[in-house]
């Protein structure tokens, strides 16, 4: 079979590179015929074979690709700024260029021969067209991202975030076997976050839950958080909590997000003398996870973090982590408001959390940082990839 990488980015260019290179020998012990290959978006466009799939092209549906996208500029700090007239026509712009890409991407898979392709993340812009490019040829899509676990990198056959094809059943985690285990494990990947521990801050309230933002463009937002739209709207859901629960409402501390480019200066201002909604944005988050009573998250990272440093978490949006027993799930105002109420007695069940982390550790995630590139990660990640694919290739032969 062959495998073709497509890199939208230079670093994972050079990733996939080194990839396509420790990967190719190992198909070769199967067939000499198999081959791995990259193909790098920005040059694709100069083999001008693609010119004869654009008529084709234009009868693609990419509505939802496009339609995420404006999505994603409307909810950027500069696209806050634009007239309501623009948006129309920078749908009408990026809909011509969608179904061009669309064209340049399925000539240049089709060329490659490729049976099976391997992509970075798979939510964005250019990568979405690929993939949809991909599929419109029956070739199956593999998902790369960074580690959900320190020292790690993800590989999934479905996708990533939300997507991905960690089990959602607590059956799965129940009947995994404890003597596998291993019971120090959730210690060690700890670690990292322990040792940015601090005293605990005086500005900080005695009690709070710790709610931090996300990147607002973030796919984790535009399609992964059915009911609050952006970090504003957050901080609106959780002033109406206030005015809902009077006495019972927590104090809650946000952080804004240091990647976001959206400027909360007003808002931070707004709240300022607020008794329950408190701005922090100076102090390092493993800190402000370390002394809260809980975390409320939409579906960052930081939830992950929060679990492996057995804080209690509410999770408002669509995340892969969210299973009963292992954290509250808030999916509109109504099951908020009971979420913050019944968090102070609530407790996360220890065996499905330590059963959770040994699955992503062990079976799930590839020993790792993809920026290092090490000859181990790399090997291991090969391997993954080759198991992915015949997997993949049997289930579809038995169906």
């Amino acid at each position: 079979m062959n495998i073709v990488f497509f890199a939208a980015r230079q670093l994972h260019k050079e990733y996939f590179s080194k990839l396509a290179q420790q990967l190719t020998p190992s198909l070769n012990q199967q067939d000499s015929q198999h081959r791995a290959s990259v193909l790098w978006h920005k040059s694709l466009w100069k083999n001008f074979v693609w010119v004869y799939c654009l008529i084709p092209a234009f009868k693609v549906d990419l509505n939802n690709i496009i339609n995420d996208h404006v999505r994603e500029k409307q909810n950027s700090r500069k696209g806050r700024l634009r007239a309501t007239s623009y948006w129309p026509i920078f749908r009408v712009l990026k809909s011509f260029e969608a179904h061009i890409l669309f064209a340049i991407y399925f000539s240049a898979i089709k060329q490659s021969n490729a049976q099976h392709m391997v992509i970075w993340n798979g939510l964005k812009f250019r990568q979405c067209i690929a993939i949809a490019a991909a599929e419109a040829q029956g070739i199956n899509c593999f998902y790369m991202e960074n580690g959900l676990l320190p020292g790690m990198t993800t590989l999934d056959r479905k996708g990533i975030n939300f997507r991905n094809s960690v089990p959602r059943s607590t059956d799965f985690f129940n009947q995994l076997d404890p003597k596998t285990f291993q019971f120090e494990l959730i210690e060690q990947l700890a670690k990292p976050l322990k040792d940015q521990f601090s005293d605990k801050p005086s500005s900080l309230p005695e009690n709070y839950i710790f709610v931090p933002f996300q990147v607002s463009t973030d796919s984790q937002i535009i399609l992964f958080s059915p009911w609050i739209k952006d970090m504003m709207d957050l901080v609106h859901q959780f002033d109406l909590m206030n005015e809902k629960l009077g006495t019972d409402m927590p104090n809650i501390v946000f952080k804004p997000h240091p990647a976001c480019d959206q400027k909360y200066d007003a808002l931070i201002e707004q709240y300022k003398h607020h008794d329950k909604l408190h701005f922090d944005t100076q102090t390092p988050t493993p800190i402000l996870i370390q002394h809260s009573a809980a975390v409320a998250t939409i579906n960052s990272t930081v939830g992950i973090e929060s679990l492996l440093l057995n804080k209690k978490l509410i999770t408002l949006g669509q995340a892969f982590y969210q299973l009963p027993g292992l954290c509250l799930s808030a999916k509109d105002p109504s099951s908020l408001a009971k979420c913050l109420k019944d968090v102070g007695s609530w407790e996360s069940n220890q065996n499905l959390r330590t059963a959770f982390f040994n699955y992503l550790a062990s079976d799930y995630q590839v020993t790792g940082h993809w920026q290092e590139s090490s000859n181990k990660h790399l090997k291991a990640c090969a391997a993954k990839l080759v198991y992915l694919i015949d997997t993949t290739d049997s289930s579809k032969g038995t169906n």
